[in-house]
């Protein structure tokens, strides 16, 4: 008999289905239908504009353009919007005679996820609504007195996520979702989606992958849950910008992972988190870093806490843990108090030295760094306070920073660790009037770091070689850092530290001490060198400069480090055999020799020009005890490179057996080019002024000058050459060019031209008569050339008493004579032999004798 009466009913639901293919009967009778249908299972308004029928390859609906209403309470936007859902009919209801949807299909639909301010969610109430509905699980078999729970599909979909009226940036796009009922008391969901941020354009924020199941209760915050959920592919710039609105420099690929299950009320949640190749935007190379973390707590949404949070994040060898709990304030999601302690054990030295190479372009490469960081760090908040407690301590054992390249290294056996609880107490030690240049025009003081918690490294006393220890301290924060160091130090130990510690530092390598009063700062985010402001006292210091043949010896000098500047002060040093005293200025900052002016202002008593040829001439370089002191790699002389100028003064300047005294001039060092301009001096008795001109960035060099010669006594001229063959007076304007390395090779490849004038002139060793004696001249004057290594002397004129003589012809560097003196009347003398034994005879008419 049922077997009969199925067969009826099954033959009655064919001959309806066949109806309604002949027929199509009026949709819009339908659409009114369906519409309360779908709003008694959601409880909420629900409008179709437009509804299709579908019979192939199964009976059902096509919905056009599907508003769902949401509670007035959450605003006046629609909860979902779709411009197509497929509502498939489940054909075992037919055979029953009830309407039943076996699956709805969402197209490109919109849904909108809103929280107030209480905490409350949209959704919230249809899940609870469902939880209580009798409906039977969607892939079960047909029942005669229960519907069976639809299956609730949509396929690139939006989630908008929306405070009260108001949306948010934030949303989900190309959204995978589903929602079906997986038992009798159980329903199931998963979603995949992308994040994004509507106000910024973000391509790589990863896909977010959730799956799990709720069970049915009398109660919300009683439902038993258990979702997983998955982030993975998105990168951490990409990710700051959709939380924050701005990319804030990190780069990396970050994979989270967890699983939440529980109650609402008493929600567990574990997560597993990792970064892989975290770095700053603008590190390239170097070895991937990863960073991860394991994580357990305890969440309830009622109570809005997380409880019994414990973070481990292996590091190297050690751990870092995290442990405390915090309560939540509702929308915007932010902590509005806690309590969490950080404890580091074991963690390897060099494990912190990877992560912070990762953090800045110009960290060094080639560091290493030994010793284990033990500490631990409270950090709390309380209800209504402005900001968090942060006080905590710990040290590094056995802490080594070394630099294999260079094989500098420094060692402190402890370095004490602690973390402000007032921030400012810190800063006031550090940034102290002694850290500032004590100078009267010094430029604007160090910003003291922003009001935010610090971490304070030392005081450590280190036994750098000086009399007194060095005191070292820094204070790290988030905004950047500050260092101060106060004591005295060995210089080498000083340069090594700062190349260690990447730190902009002179092109040479020293010995010697100072004595140190100095202050460090700087940024993480920025790629700028570290700041270093303050004073030193040099003394005894030995430094080798690339391209001098002998050490700079520095008995003393005041070093002032002011924001765009340094200045040497009170300079006593030693160079060129030579006691120099003065000061310079050198802008900063100054990475290489040619990027900077540097000024002086430099006088000695005495100078040898030899010395000089022997301190500078790369020819007379010898290996010497002091060339430990280089830094070792070859390098063009640091004069080739250099950009300087000053004053130069000179009490006694010595070239060979000649001596210029009260010399001053303008010096200019320009890349290899030596210009000495506005030079005076007395010199032979008289005077000389010019300038001289030396390029030494060619090869052979090259030089040129001009200058005055004024009143200047021609006889010490000849007691140089060791024979007494000229006196006088004399006074010249000369011009020189030459190329040459030696100054053999500068004498035969110059050129010169020379106004001279000589008064009062004697030359014993030329005799024009028997009777006459040694030539006498009230006057002798003219040019005189040198080309070729030949004098050759042009509108020359000599005055004696019994009349004029026109002078011209040669003579040669080795003082070959080949001179004709024309009279006024027909006759005159030739003059030959040499500079030193001259011979004297007379042009047709005219007598001469040769001078035994």
């Amino acid at each position: 008999m049922k077997r009969l009466l199925f067969r009826r009913r099954v033959l009655l639901a064919g001959v309806v289905l066949l109806a309604l293919f002949w027929v199509r009967p009026q949709a819009g009778s339908l659409r009114g239908r369906v519409s309360q249908l779908i709003s008694r299972a959601l409880g909420r308004e629900v409008e179709i504009h437009s509804l299709h029928l579908r019979f192939l390859p199964r009976p059902g609906f096509v919905l056009e353009d599907v508003v769902v209403r949401d509670d007035p309470a959450f605003g006046a936007e629609p909860l979902v919007r779709a411009p197509e859902v497929t509502a498939w009919l489940r054909v075992s209801a037919l055979l029953w005679g009830r309407l039943e949807i076996s699956s709805l299909s969402l197209g490109d639909a919109s849904l909108n996820l809103t929280g107030n301010a209480q905490g409350r969610w949209n959704v919230a109430e249809l899940i609870d609504r469902t939880s209580r509905v009798a409906t039977a699980p969607t892939a079960s078999r047909g029942s005669k007195t229960r519907p069976k729970f639809p299956y609730i599909e949509a396929t690139q979909a939006r989630i908008n996520w929306k405070v009260g009226s108001e949306k948010t940036h934030f949303a989900f796009i190309n959204a995978d979702f589903a929602l079906w009922q997986e038992t009798e008391n159980a329903w199931g969901m998963r979603l995949r989606a992308r994040p994004i941020r509507t106000d910024a354009n973000l391509t790589d924020t990863g896909t977010v992958l959730l799956g799990g199941l709720w069970q049915r209760s009398a109660v919300l915050s009683q439902t038993p849950l258990q979702f997983s959920f998955v982030w993975n592919q998105a990168q951490i710039g990409q990710l700051s910008k959709l939380i924050d609105g701005v990319d804030k420099g990190w780069r990396g690929s970050v994979a989270l992972s967890g699983i939440a299950s529980g109650t609402p009320e008493t929600l567990k949640i574990m997560l597993d988190t990792s970064v892989d190749d975290f770095r700053r935007h603008d590190v390239l190379g170097g070895q991937d870093l990863r960073l991860g973390a394991h994580c357990g707590a305890t969440y309830s949404t009622v109570a809005k806490r997380i409880s019994n949070l414990d973070c481990v994040a292996p590091v190297g060898s050690g751990v870092v843990e995290i442990k405390g709990g915090a309560s939540i304030r509702s929308w915007p999601w932010a902590l509005s108090s806690y309590a969490l302690w950080v404890v580091a054990t074991g963690v390897p030295a060099q494990s912190v030295l990877r992560v912070a190479g990762h953090t800045r372009a110009s960290f060094s490469r080639d560091l290493a760094a030994d010793g284990i960081l033990r500490g631990s760090l409270e950090i709390s908040r309380g209800e209504g306070a402005e900001g968090p407690r942060w006080q905590g301590h710990g040290t590094v054992q056995g802490f080594e920073l070394s630099s294999n390249s260079s094989g500098s290294m420094l060692r402190m056996e402890t370095v004490p660790l602690t973390v402000a609880s007032d921030p400012s107490a810190i800063t006031k030690r550090l940034s102290g009037v002694s850290l500032q240049p004590r100078a009267r025009n010094r430029s604007q003081p160090v910003a003291p770091l922003a009001s935010e918690p610090q971490i304070e490294l030392g005081p450590v006393n280190l036994a750098w070689g000086g009399q007194v220890p060095l005191e070292a301290r820094a204070v790290l924060a988030r905004s950047g850092y500050q260092a101060s160091l106060r004591g005295e130090a060995g210089l080498k130990r000083l340069l090594e530290a700062a190349r260690l510690l990447a730190i902009p530092q002179p092109a040479w390598n020293a010995e010697g001490s100072a004595a140190v009063d100095l202050h460090l700062e700087g940024s993480w985010l920025d790629s700028n060198w570290p700041r270093v402001l303050g004073s030193a006292q040099l003394h005894g210091v030995y430094a080798q400069v690339r391209g001098m043949n002998a050490p700079l010896s520095i008995g003393g000098a005041t070093l002032l480090l002011l924001q765009d500047k340094v200045k040497v002060q009170n300079l006593n040093a030693l160079a060129a055999e030579s006691r120099w005293r003065g000061n310079l200025e050198i802008p900063r900052p100054c990475p290489l020799p040619n990027a900077c002016q540097v000024q002086f202002n430099l006088h000695t008593q005495e100078l040898n020009a030899a010395a000089v040829n022997r301190f500078l001439n790369p020819a007379l370089a010898t290996k010497n005890w002091y060339r430990f002191l280089s830094l070792g790699k070859e390098q063009p002389p640091y004069l080739l490179e250099a950009h300087a100028d000053g004053r130069l003064a000179v009490d006694r300047l010595r070239i060979g057996e000649l001596v210029c005294s009260h010399f001053g001039a303008q010096l200019e060092l320009d890349g290899g080019e030596i210009t000495v301009e506005g030079f005076q001096g007395e010199l032979l008795g008289g005077k000389a002024s010019g300038q001289v001109k030396g390029d030494f960035s060619r090869q052979p060099p090259a030089y040129s000058a001009s200058g005055d010669f004024k009143d200047v006594s021609l006889a010490p001229v000849a007691e140089l050459m060791h024979d007494l063959w000229i006196d006088g007076t004399g006074n010249a304007h000369i011009e020189l060019t030459t190329v040459g390395q030696t100054v053999e090779d500068s004498l035969h490849s110059a050129s010169l031209r020379a106004d001279f004038l000589v008064s009062k002139a004697v030359f014993p060793h030329v005799v024009l008569t028997s009777e006459s004696g040694p030539l006498h001249a009230t006057r002798f004057s003219g040019m005189l050339r040198l080309d070729a290594g030949q004098f050759s002397f042009e509108d020359a004129q000599l005055e004696v008493p019994t009349g004029v003589y026109k002078v011209s012809g040669t003579a040669l560097l080795d003082g070959r004579l080949d001179l004709k003196l024309a009279g006024e009347t027909p006759g005159g003398f030739n003059v030959t032999g040499t500079l030193l034994k001259t011979r004297v005879s007379p042009i047709p008419t005219a007598q001469a004798s040769l001078k035994p």
